[in-house]
This record gives structure tokens, C-alpha cells and sequence, in this order.
């Protein structure tokens, strides 16, 4: 049972992080708009991505996949898992997985032994219901990795577990994000905290996700108590998946 309960955790956090990290602490949050010198290179990010989700389903990847489960108040190691994948990230249905390989606790299982229920992928920033679930604002810039990047606060208008709170940073040239990091605007039950940070690179007109990590705190009692999950990923051999035609 614990076993099935650490990858779900995991899956409905990872699920649809898509297009939501050198690692940077959470800012605080600020009040106010975006100042006017940005105004017009925040309006040149929704357009970029308002082309990417109007011309492509979602992304599919070859992914690395690393899972470490402790005991929260010891510390102690209580299961570990690395699973290779082929997974299709969609942006607004439930993503889908074929296991190359998977390992659990050092041994080497058969791949279809791997699976989680997926979930209903977050609401994106930027998608055509932006409006009704989200705010943001640029707030200034940073260098993430070498990089001048504009640093964009996202707000979320709805407290659930769909919607992300966080901070996404856009190279200053090209504007294709490079690294978002934030949490869920509420947790699952049992959940009490979660933590994503994911590094992006540019395919084309997108940005996809090149390496992540989560870090997510559980506890409900006697099923699965005190425990933190660790989860990292590598992705390679990106596609995108375009729309079919009519």
C-alpha cells in the first residue's frame, strides 16, 4: 500500500507541469502590476504561448525518473525506485506513460510492474482560460545559470490542487523560459507540502522540461505516516505533438 500511495503522490503532483531550475528561493509575494517597462514583453510571453498551445497537443519525452521515499522525522531510507520512460505530457488531458525499465529497491522489475493513476493536468498560465485561474505580473529580473532572465510571479485565483503558485524566469532574449519553481495553490489530503522546481530548454517555438525535481511531505496516519518523497527527473528526445487537423 505504501508503495502505490508514494507514486500516486507523486503522479498527481507531476502530472501536467509541462509548461508550469541553478536553484533560487521562493520571492515573497508582492502586491501591484506589472511595472510599465515590462508591460509589453509580458504581453509578448502570452502571445508566444498562446501560439504553442493553439498549434501542438503537448510534448512527449524519454524520461529519467529517480524516487526516494524516508522517514520524514529519521530520516531513514524506506524505498527507492528508478523507472525509464516514454512519456506524453498533454496540456489539458491526463498525461501517458510506456515503462522502458524499472527498478524498486535495487531490483530489477518487469517494466508494465510500474504504474501510477495519472492525473488531470494543472490549469496552465496562459492557456485561453488564463483569465478565470490566474494573475501574473513581472515583477523584475534575475540571472538563473548565466542567463539574464525577466522573473514572472504566477497568482493563482482558486485555491486547488490544479492550480500552480510560483515563479516563472524568461531569457531576456528570446523569452523562452528557462526555469519555474513554486507549489500547488492547495495539497491533496495528506499532503502537507510540496515543492517543484523545473529547468527548460527551447524546442522550436516551446519550452519543455529539461530536468526536475519534487519535493513532497506526507503524512496520514497509520496508512502512511511521516513520510518525504524525492523525486528527480532527466528528459531527452523531446517532440512536440501537434494538433490534428479537422
Amino acid at each position: 500500500m505504501n508503495g502505490r500511495l508514494s507514486r500516486r503522490t507523486v503522479g498527481r503532483c507531476a502530472s501536467g507541469l509541462l509548461l508550469a531550475m541553478m536553484v533560487l528561493p521562493l520571492s515573497p509575494v508582492t502586491t501591484g502590476a506589472t511595472p510599465a517597462p515590462y508591460t509589453d514583453i509580458l504581453a509578448a510571453i502570452r502571445e508566444n504561448t498562446a501560439r504553442v498551445y493553439a498549434a501542438y497537443e503537448g510534448v512527449e519525452a524519454r524520461r529519467h525518473a529517480f524516487s526516494r521515499v524516508y522517514d520524514s522525522r529519521t530520516g531513514a531510507l524506506i524505498e527507492s525506485s528508478e523507472v525509464l520512460m516514454v512519456r506524453r505530457e498533454y496540456f489539458r488531458r491526463r498525461p501517458e506513460f510506456t515503462a522502458l525499465r524499472y527498478v524498486k529497491n535495487g531490483e530489477e522489475l518487469a517494466p508494465e510492474k510500474f504504474g501510477y493513476r495519472t492525473r488531470e493536468p494543472i490549469h496552465l498560465p496562459f492557456d485561453e482560460d488564463n483569465d478565470l485561474n490566474y494573475e501574473e505580473r513581472i515583477v523584475g529580473e534575475a540571472v538563473v545559470e548565466g542567463e539574464r532572465c525577466y522573473e514572472l510571479e504566477i497568482i493563482p485565483k482558486r485555491k486547488t490542487a490544479r492550480h500552480l503558485s510560483g515563479r516563472a524566469y524568461f531569457a531576456a532574449k528570446g523569452l523562452s523560459m528557462r526555469y519555474l519553481e513554486g507549489t500547488l495553490a492547495d495539497t491533496p489530503l495528506g499532503v502537507k507540502s510540496i515543492r517543484l522546481r523545473l529547468h527548460f530548454r527551447s524546442l522550436g517555438a516551446a519550452a519543455v522540461v529539461e530536468r526536475g525535481e519534487y519535493h513532497i511531505d506526507v503524512h496520514v496516519p497509520i496508512l502512511y505516516p511521516h513520510r518525504r518523497i524525492e523525486y528527480r527527473f532527466s528528459s531527452s528526445d523531446d517532440r512536440l505533438i501537434p494538433k490534428k487537423s479537422n
